[in-house]
């Protein structure tokens, strides 16, 4: 029933109704005033067998019963004691002894170069791009057919475009926070290694959505550039992948050396030896990830490169529509015609032919999940490096979960969508680098997880403590609520 609008537009239901509600209203309040008055006789009343000594007693039980619960969530979740906090200013002043100290520096070192000719070649390129023969490319702009798509839907950056303003700012940024990561490795204690790991995760988290993005950017590529044009984006974009890994595991690094103290190195010949032997294959794998990535990138760009060749298609352009081809309102209608004129000549980009959206996602599907897969071997090979004695089988657990589950994507990826298409391989052995780099990832990955597998118990018991905290947590509340309304029952009797 509808009242609004003047009173003489109303019918004679939503009268009736209105005033039969009002009466309702007005019943229930005179109930609840009269309920009221009596509600401390109901307490006490014999029917209940109640009286003020047994609500004492209930509520001193209950109280009782919340001091045990209470109890019991501590022992399940376990908070830090105020003794501990008064000791916090002492732990994180302890000094730490980073291990393998060179290779971090180099590492950061590696970095810088990587944001300097990111820097340099995104410049140069803007200065030779040409969006006509009268004036460069302005940064919102590229060349025509540059890319295969105009617009990406990625999580840092909507158009292609965009990626010349993100490179310019983010990679001086990242230069001048590489700087501070040198600066906070003097005299390292606590503190600076949780605030480098901090600084740290934030860059790699930054990099790496953004490789989401650049590998896109990269099979997406165009075959109308020069060589030198093609060049420089490849440089501005390749290290994206690279850079998030290395901030990654200097991240990683920083957070387990934090936590344990610096121990007498009581190291056997046997794991000397097999400590250099992990050293030098994650070395051979870091090279060989990196260059399975760059290989597979070029070959997916050139096999995609076949399926288009405008960025824009103008089939319904006015000078590329055939002659039986009428525009009314915007709409095209088409009509036969007998006509034996000769058609007339059209323009080149009439014939052009943009990228199919399914093609690009199978591409793009499986450009992704190899990109992870290159990133977390990267990850795991700098982590061996940089932390050498003090690594743990637990500190490798997730690192070798995510490799696992990145190539059994990788291999779901290729087999559903890759295998149906020529790859112009060019000369590349993609199919050998990508399968060593595939079945590594894939054995290595599996091992870690099986000898890491307590961290996956400790998890698990760690989840369910929290599930049994929160119940006993909400018991609590309840048992509470109870006990204020005893405490109010027991006032309302004294009255």
């Amino acid at each position: 029933m509808c009242t609004i609008g003047p009173y003489y537009f109303w019918p004679a239901g939503n009268i009736i109704g209105l005033v039969l509600s009002i009466l309702l209203l007005l019943v229930t309040c005179n109930f609840a005033l009269a309920s009221y008055s009596k509600t401390s006789k109901t307490i006490n009343s014999h029917i209940l067998n109640y009286s003020g000594t047994n609500i004492k007693e209930t509520a001193a039980k209950t109280r009782e019963l919340i001091s045990k619960q209470v109890e019991i969530f501590s022992n399940l979740l376990p908070l830090p004691s105020v003794q501990s906090l008064n000791n916090l200013d002492k732990v994180l002043k302890q000094p730490r002894l980073l291990t393998n100290k060179p290779v971090l520096v180099m590492s950061i070192l590696l970095a810088m170069v990587a944001c300097i000719a990111m820097f340099s070649a995104q410049l140069w390129d803007i200065a030779i791009s040409e969006c006509d023969e009268e004036r460069t490319c302005p940064f919102n702009q590229d060349p025509e057919d540059t890319f295969a798509r105009p617009v990406l839907h990625g999580i840092v950056g909507y158009r292609v475009s965009d990626r010349k303003i993100i490179i310019l700012v983010s990679t001086p940024i990242a230069f001048l926070l590489c700087t501070t990561l040198l600066l906070l490795m003097r005299g390292t204690t606590v503190l600076r290694m949780i605030l480098s790991g901090l600084i740290s995760l934030g860059m790699g988290v930054f990099f790496f959505l953004y490789s989401l993005n650049t590998v896109q950017y990269i099979i997406l590529l165009g075959t109308k550039l020069s060589n030198l044009s093609f060049i420089l984006k490849l440089v501005s974009m390749m290290p994206i992948p690279l850079l998030a890994a290395l901030f990654v595991a200097l991240a990683y690094s920083n957070i387990i050396q934090s936590m344990e103290e610096k121990k007498d190195d009581k190291s056997s010949k046997v794991k000397i030896g097999l400590l250099s032997i992990s050293i030098i294959l994650s070395i051979v794998f870091f090279f060989l990830s990196l260059a399975t990535m760059t290989t597979s990138n070029l070959v997916i760009m050139s096999t995609v490169q076949g399926h288009w060749n405008t960025t824009k298609e103008h089939t319904w352009d006015d000078e590329c529509r055939d002659n039986n081809h009428v525009r009314y309102n915007e709409y095209d209608y088409r009509y036969d015609t007998t006509s034996t004129s000769d058609p007339e000549s059209k323009p080149d980009k009439c014939y052009g032919k943009a990228l199919d959206q399914l093609v690009q996602d199978d591409f793009t599907f499986f450009s992704i999940c190899q990109l992870f897969m290159t990133e977390t071997f990267l990850v795991l090979s700098a982590l061996v490096c940089m932390n050498g004695r003090s690594i743990t089988k637990k500190t490798l657990f997730l690192p070798g979960l995510l490799l696992f589950a990145a190539a059994v994507s990788s291999i779901i990826s290729f087999f559903s969508g890759l295998v149906q298409y020529d790859l112009q391989t060019n000369g590349f052995p993609f199919f050998i680098m990508n399968g060593i780099n595939t079945l590594s990832a894939l054995v290595i990955g599996f091992i870690f997880v099986i000898t890491g597998g307590s961290v996956f118990i400790s998890f698990i018991i760690i989840v369910f403590r929290i599930i049994l905290s929160i119940l006993v947590f909400s018991l609590i509340l309840i048992m509470t609520t109870f006990d204020l309304l005893l405490k109010l029952a027991t006032l309302t009797c004294k009255t």
